[in-house]
């Protein structure tokens, strides 16, 4: 089963982004012919993370990711990019040399004008029309969603494994400290017993995979289920078939 193109494309951006910062870049030709200076660098050198070293990455974005390339390749063995070595974040220093005396400042890239439609990859689908029905049914989980989702329940429950968290903010706390990121994380209303869904369709193997974790008297319960595609409707408004 193809890994998520959503998840391919963030850990492209991710790593992008965080390898750009060691880059150095030349400047531009100035108007005599000769290159305006400007430099990034990094000081000092960084050291750079690869494999399980990046679930301990300072980015919670790139531990995020990690984690979910390693179940995903447990699950369903090179299915999942790896991330390329990246640098611890705060090793990194940027600088920028002045221009060289007598040379124009190097120039800023011009913004992009307002209401100017952005060009996307050309394999990426269209977005959704106005028109476009929305699904709140649940759907089902493969092999592949249903191992990796197996994996992801297992380290919520031995988090909780001391005892039920004591409220929503101990909830969430343990969540994140898994590196759920807390944009995931969502309350479900109504009364009854604590409960929240975590989003994990962007890191999913198809795009599909959440969980739902509901307190309990001795720690927590955790469901994993299907949802429509990101996009779609929030997580709390799918309509699971044994809820």
């Amino acid at each position: 089963m193809p890994t998520s193109q959503r998840l391919l494309t963030s850990l492209a951006l991710t790593a992008t982004a965080l390898g750009a910062l060691t880059l150095t870049a030349c400047g531009t030709q100035g108007a005599g012919g000769r290159a305006a200076a400007a430099a990034v660098t990094a000081s000092p050198s960084p050291r750079m993370l690869s494999g399980e070293a990046l679930e301990r990455h300072p980015d919670p974005v790139v531990r995020a990711q990690a984690i979910a390339i390693r179940i995903t390749n447990t699950c369903a063995p090179g299915t999942a990019m790896e991330l390329p070595p990246v640098p611890e974040v705060d090793t990194v220093a940027e600088t920028v040399a002045p221009p060289a005396a007598g040379e124009p400042p190097v120039p800023e890239e011009p913004p992009v004008p307002a209401g100017e439609p952005l060009e996307f990859p050309s394999d990426m689908p269209p977005p959704p029309g106005p028109e476009a029905t929305v699904s709140f049914d649940e759907v089902p989980l493969n092999a592949v969603d249903r191992c990796a989702a197996d994996a992801y329940a297992d380290r919520v429950r031995a988090a909780f494994a001391g005892g039920a968290p004591a409220d929503e903010a101990a909830l969430r706390k343990t969540l994140t400290g898994l590196d759920h990121l807390p944009d995931t994380v969502h309350r479900m209303p109504g009364d009854g017993p604590l409960r929240v869904r975590v989003d994990l369709r962007d890191l999913s193997p198809n795009d599909n995979l959440a969980l739902e974790v509901t307190a309990t008297a001795t720690g927590v319960r955790v469901d994993a289920f299907g949802a429509p595609l990101p996009g779609g409707p929030d997580i709390t408004g799918i309509v699971r078939e044994r809820s």
